[in-house]
């Protein structure tokens, strides 16, 4: 299995930029020292309520925008690691200028990127650049299959209702031929299968259960075998870890992270059932959606997905608050030296 690293998290507004850059060098540098083959960067628009929420909860900015972030990372690591976005939001996002922006980041990445591509679902993403949301889906399937084109042919002429181009011809190719790997974003039955048309792999969200995407795993061989397209040479999967030393330090010090992470996303309905969770559970940690405890617990659970699902590309978040950079860090030194080891 290869295993990469998600740099970037949420942050509150009021944090220092030029600090925050500096923990993400920190944990790239941590991680490749500890084995890990990507740095992956994840995206959310820097739009959104004008005001805390409800609560009273701080504003939460922008991460670095990803490829920016990324082309950043290449410069200062000048190594082997390999670069992924997980994933890029496709909501304002032009294909021809989407086709050269990562031609370009390829070749600072010396060979070595992956675009994942995904299509935004919060209201303010649309808003806030005047795309009415009931049109993402058709702009989205429109923009894969322009972007692919322009980088896997000569001359591309298109007409849609959302893009044109004519006669189009890319000067900046990418130096991977015909272009990096496309991951495509896919949670739902309808959106795996699209996933299997315009994509070179589905890139698996974080939040999704392990029973319901072995299910969709057949949806998603069953789509390739109608293409006729072969099963992807990579297959990624997102998920969120901690780990400590002992398997109860782990757990109590994820709690409140864990508890805060499925209020928020069962408030933006990415869950059917809310409520906070108050504790950490073995029918939690069985979903498969959290890679958590010590170290063996970690290689078990990967093991499974690897066995359940076929993944060998698992990409880490690690959601933990602005003051806990030292949390972050350990995580990934003890996945790199008695986690990582077991599973390559």
């Amino acid at each position: 299995m290869r295993f990469g690293l998600m740099i970037n998290s949420d942050e509150p507004a009021e944090r220092d930029p030029l600090t925050r850059l500096d923990e993400h060098l920190e944990r790239a540098r941590t991680a490749r020292g500890a084995g890990f083959h990507t740095l992956a960067a994840a995206h959310r628009n820097s739009f959104g309520p004008a005001r805390p929420d409800d609560r009273g909860e701080p504003l939460v900015t922008s991460r670095f925008q990803p490829l920016l972030l990324l082309a950043y990372l290449a410069a200062e690591m000048r190594d082997t690691m390999h670069y992924a976005t997980t994933i890029l939001l496709s909501t304002s996002a032009h294909p021809a200028q989407l086709a050269e922006d990562v031609a370009t980041l390829d070749a600072f990445c010396h060979c070595r990127l992956r675009l994942g591509l995904g299509l935004g679902w919060m209201p303010f993403e649309f808003e806030a650049f005047g795309v009415p949301k009931r049109e993402r889906v058709g702009r989205f399937e429109e923009l894969l299959e322009v972007y692919r084109r322009l980088l896997d042919e000569e001359s591309v002429t298109f007409e849609g209702r959302h893009f044109r181009v004519r006669d189009a011809r890319l000067i900046a190719r990418s130096v991977q031929r015909p272009r990096p790997p496309l991951w495509v974003g896919a949670s739902s039955d309808r959106t795996v299968r699209r996933a299997a048309r315009f994509g070179d792999a589905w890139i698996i969200s974080g939040h999704i259960t392990l029973d319901v995407l072995e299910r969709q795993l057949a949806l998603y061989r069953a789509e390739l075998d109608r293409l006729g397209k072969p099963f992807p040479a990579e297959f990624p999967i997102v998920r969120m870890v901690h780990v400590a030393a002992d398997r109860e330090t782990a757990l109590k010090e994820a709690e409140p992270v864990l508890a805060d992470w499925y209020r928020k996303r069962g408030d933006w309905g990415w869950f059917l059932t809310q409520g906070p969770a108050k504790a950490v559970t073995d029918e939690m940690l069985r979903t498969g959606r959290w890679i958590m405890g010590d170290p063996n617990d970690c290689v078990e659970q990967i093991a499974n997905l690897r066995d359940r699902l076929g993944v060998d590309h698992l990409i880490f978040g690690m959601p933990w608050p602005r003051s806990e950079q030292e949390k972050r860090l350990r995580t990934i030194r003890l996945l790199g030296e008695r986690v990582i080891p077991h599973l390559k």
